[in-house]
């Protein structure tokens, strides 16, 4: 940590868990507000900066609530609309992470996350062009669509599960049990407490392997707060976990949460992490930042350099290859020529980033010791990858049939 960071963790303390903190003379507020800016966490910390601190940034801070109310806005219209012709939904993250904090516009925005059964998915896409939506659905993303409307962007999901990180049972399971939360008297639909925790872990795993953030993982902290107390993790979640791929993941991010962040040590099914991996997921987010925002072009090199590390070069190169090149995409004889593609593309990306020998060393240390870090929480990948599953499976049905 540098000699801002700890006071940083010290403000996320006070500010969620009203911890009484001594803070030196001669701190510089600015750079510890611009660290929460780079983790996407402004809203949480500004209410616990000195008077003149909040002042200077409080034009940013009223933007992140101005954007909540408006993503719970048009939320909210796109619920009553899909509800309105017998579409069933449910959102993801979101607001669903935020419902645990103590006051929900605190929490840092960005698209409005959801999923639909995939027997409603395209009856939902002619229905949102009918009503003024704009839609954005690209092949190579097989995951979700991207809709808009006014300033705001929509993910509509076919499955949430990623590369290794295979959580769709548990949605499937949990889209049959909707809960109807609010939030500010917005009603919106949300999983079930499995279920949503599985998502919120998942997401975290999934962002630990391109730049996971603190925003990331204090929604992960506020659900264990809220709902994953002892008996919770030893009866229900815990095999959850375990089925998944993710408890040590659970684990480690947990009791880095008390040690860091200021989470409540009655929680105990944590208490036997690694004080070491702990350690390394916090450098980890902390040297990241939100979606990377704090190594820019450098970022590449390092997931790229993980990704060989873990799956070998020409494995690497031909799945990115069939994943990016254009022309593969119209003539499918082309693939065995799609590692060359991404092999040359990579090339391409490096000079264009200037970056100079030590820079792209250190990137290929950082990639190295992220994946010696997914190691010590065991997310490795499994035989049969979970996007393989998901796209052999488009018939997947949610909603438990009457």
């Amino acid at each position: 940590m540098n000699r801002i960071q700890p006071f940083f963790l010290q403000v996320i303390q006070k500010s969620l868990w009203n911890m009484k903190v001594l803070f030196p003379d001669d701190i510089d507020w600015d750079a510890v507000l611009k660290e929460a800016e780079d983790q996407a966490v402004l809203g949480i910390v500004i209410g616990a900066m000195p008077g003149d601190v909040q002042e200077r940034w409080r034009s940013k801070a009223n933007l992140v609530t101005a954007n909540f109310v408006r993503i719970l806005n048009y939320q909210e219209q796109l619920y009553r609309l899909l509800k309105e012709h017998g579409i069933p939904m449910v959102i993801l993250k979101g607001t669903a992470a935020a419902i645990y904090y103590p006051n929900p516009s605190q929490r840092s925005m960005g698209d409005i996350d959801y999923l639909v059964p995939m027997e409603y998915f395209d009856r939902t896409k002619e229905l949102l062009v009918e009503n003024g939506y704009s839609i954005a659905d690209d092949p190579r993303n097989p995951r979700h669509m991207h809709v808009y409307k006014g300033r705001v962007s929509f993910e509509q999901h076919r499955f949430f599960s990623s590369e290794g990180i295979d959580v769709e049972q548990y949605i499937t399971e949990g889209i049959s049990h909707i809960h109807i939360n609010k939030i500010y008297g917005k009603e919106f639909p949300m999983l079930p407490k499995l279920a949503n925790g599985i998502v919120l872990l998942g997401h975290m795993a999934q962002h630990l392997k391109n730049g996971l953030g603190l925003r990331q993982v204090i929604d992960w902290m506020m659900y264990v707060n809220s709902e994953l107390n002892d008996a919770f993790w030893t009866l229900t979640f815990e095999k959850a976990a375990i089925d998944v791929g993710l408890d040590q993941m659970a684990i480690v991010a947990t009791r880095m949460c008390q040690l860091y962040l200021g989470l409540s040590e009655d929680i105990h099914w944590c208490m036997d992490a690694d004080p070491e991996a702990c350690a390394a997921l916090m450098d980890s987010l902390l040297s990241s930042g939100n979606f990377n925002r704090k190594r820019g072009n450098g970022t590449p090199i390092e997931i790229v350099t993980s990704n060989i590390a873990k799956k070998g070069l020409f494995r690497v190169l031909q799945t990115s290859g069939e994943k990016n090149w254009e022309a593969y995409h119209k003539h499918k004889w082309l693939k065995p020529f799609a590692w060359i593609y991404q092999g040359c593309r990579y090339v391409a990306k490096g000079i264009q980033t200037k970056r100079s020998g030590i820079q792209i060393k250190q990137d290929a240390q950082r990639g190295k010791q992220r994946k010696e870090l997914l190691q010590k929480l065991k997310i490795l990948e499994k035989k049969e990858d979970s996007l393989s599953r998901a796209r052999s499976d488009p018939e997947r049905k949610y909603i438990k049939e009457s």
